[in-house]
């Protein structure tokens, strides 16, 4: 369990699948390379837009070593907006979309402080890795 109630724990399972990928995750940071925040996740413009949070529940599949790295490539991409929290966990199971590439399913939470208010955007995403386990997008 995380701080924040979230459960990102891979079941026995699911992790027995996922070995099969062939894609080992080791943290990396491309070089200057950085991915950009999908529009649904970005603070709202309008400030009267109202946010709506439910508690994100995670669904076992994306291992804790892959939710980290995309949680860090997500907390970067969201500094720039003023994020001052970033809560990811699973929402599925990996898919290998080439030799070097997985797609993994998160969901995903992050408050930015808007006129003293907290404002929450949430979106399940895609979190695509390469080889090295270094994140290459976020749709």
């Amino acid at each position: 369990m995380d701080d924040d109630g979230t459960s990102t724990a891979a079941t026995a399972a699911v992790a027995a699948t996922t070995t099969a990928t062939a894609v080992s995750v080791v943290p990396s940071v491309e070089a200057g390379r950085s991915v950009g925040l999908p529009p649904s996740l970005q603070p709202p413009s309008d400030v009267n837009s109202p946010s709506t949070v439910s508690p994100i529940k995670a669904l076992p599949g994306v291992p804790d070593e892959v939710v980290r790295a995309c949680h860090d490539a997500l907390e970067s991409a969201a500094a720039p907006f003023g994020a001052t929290s970033v809560r990811v966990s699973s929402a599925g199971s990996i898919h290998q979309l080439s030799p070097d590439t997985i797609s993994a399913p998160i969901e995903v939470s992050i408050d930015y402080v808007r006129q003293g208010k907290v404002e929450t955007r949430q979106a399940p995403i895609k979190c695509e890795l390469n080889a090295t386990g270094g994140v290459i997008g976020l749709t």
